[in-house]
C-alpha cells in the first residue's frame, strides 16, 4: 500500500553499531540528516521489535546509523526488517486498511475450517467456534486422534442444525456419538479487522490496497500530488467484490 503511493523505503537492518536508539541500515543512501529533515518515521515489520514505530531524529551516512526519538527495549538486529514512511504514518495506513476491510467484509465471505470440537458421550449440543457466520458441512473424524476426515464420514445435513446461541445441535436418535472423535466444521465467515503484522488478511490483496488508498487523509493526498493516484484507486475499487455463502449453508444464530 505504501509502495503504491510512493511512500516506502524498506530493507533489512543489521548489528554494526546498533544500539537501542540507533538502527544499522546499510540499504539507505541519502546524505546526512536527510531522513530526519524530511520527517521520516521507521516501522519494524518483521523480526526483533516487530510492530514498533519510531520517529527518525538523525541519520549518518558514513556509519549507516539511523537514530530514533526513543529507545527500543532491545536493539534492532539482523532479524529486523524496517520500512520508512514520509507522507503517511503507520497509524494512518493501518486505519485505512481496516476501513477497507470493513467496507467489503460483509459481502465477501472467507472460508473457515475448524477441527477443535470433540464429541462427548451423550452430548448433542456444541458451541460453535468463533468466526463462523455460516456452516455448510460437518464431518466426523474417522478414528479418534487420527486427524483424518473422509467424505463418507460427513454427517447427513438432515442430522444437524444450528440453534441459538451459536450452537451446533446433532439430531438425537439419528446421529451416533463416539466420544473422543473430533468434528470438522466447514463454513464461512467475515474477515476481522487487523492490529498486528502477524494477523492474516484473506481478502484479495490488490483490491484491499486500492480500497485502502481511498481512505487515506485527503489533506495529505492533495498536498503530496497524489490526486491521480487517489482517483485511480477509486476507479479500481468502485466495483466491490462479492463472495456469497455456500448454497448448502445454514446461518449461525447468535
Amino acid at each position: 500500500m505504501a509502495s503504491s503511493v510512493g511512500d516506502l523505503i524498506a530493507g533489512n537492518a543489521g548489528t554494526t553499531g546498533a544500539t537501542t536508539t540507533k538502527i544499522y541500515a546499510p540499504f539507505l543512501w541519502q546524505a546526512n540528516d536527510y531522513y530526519n529533515n524530511n520527517f521520516y518515521e521507521v516501522y519494524v515489520y518483521a523480526g526483533t521489535n516487530i510492530g514498533v514505530t519510531k520517529r527518525v531524529t538523525d541519520w549518518d551516512l558514513s556509519t549507516f546509523l539511523l537514530t530514533v526519538h526513543s529507545a527500543y527495549s532491545v536493539a534492532c538486529d539482523a532479524t529486523s526488517y524496517i520500512e520508512l514512511h514520509r507522507i503517511f504514518t503507520t497509524d494512518e495506513y493501518n486505519k485505512a486498511i481496516n476501513l477497507a476491510i470493513e467496507a467489503i467484509a460483509e459481502n465477501y465471505l472467507i472460508d473457515k475450517i475448524d477441527e477443535t470440537t470433540t464429541l462427548v458421550a451423550d452430548v448433542y449440543e456444541y458451541t460453535l467456534p468463533s468466526g463462523f457466520d455460516f456452516v455448510h458441512k460437518v464431518t466426523t473424524e474417522d478414528e479418534a486422534g487420527s486427524g483424518d476426515y473422509y467424505d463418507e464420514d460427513e454427517i447427513d445435513p438432515r442430522d444437524w442444525d444450528l440453534i441459538s446461541p451459536r450452537t451446533l445441535k446433532l439430531r438425537y436418535g439419528y446421529y451416533s456419538i463416539t466420544a473422543g472423535k473430533d468434528l470438522r466444521i466447514e463454513g464461512q465467515g467475515r474477515q476481522d479487522t487487523v492490529d498486528s503484522d502477524t494477523d492474516v488478511i484473506y481478502l484479495p490483496p490488490d483490491f484491499i490496497v486500492q480500497k485502502s488508498i481511498t481512505f487515506l487523509p485527503q489533506n495529505k493526498i492533495q498536498s503530496n500530488n497524489l490526486a491521480d493516484t487517489y482517483r485511480n484507486a477509486l476507479v479500481l475499487s468502485a466495483r466491490e467484490l462479492r463472495r456469497w455463502a455456500n448454497p448448502r449453508s445454514q446461518r449461525v444464530i447468535e
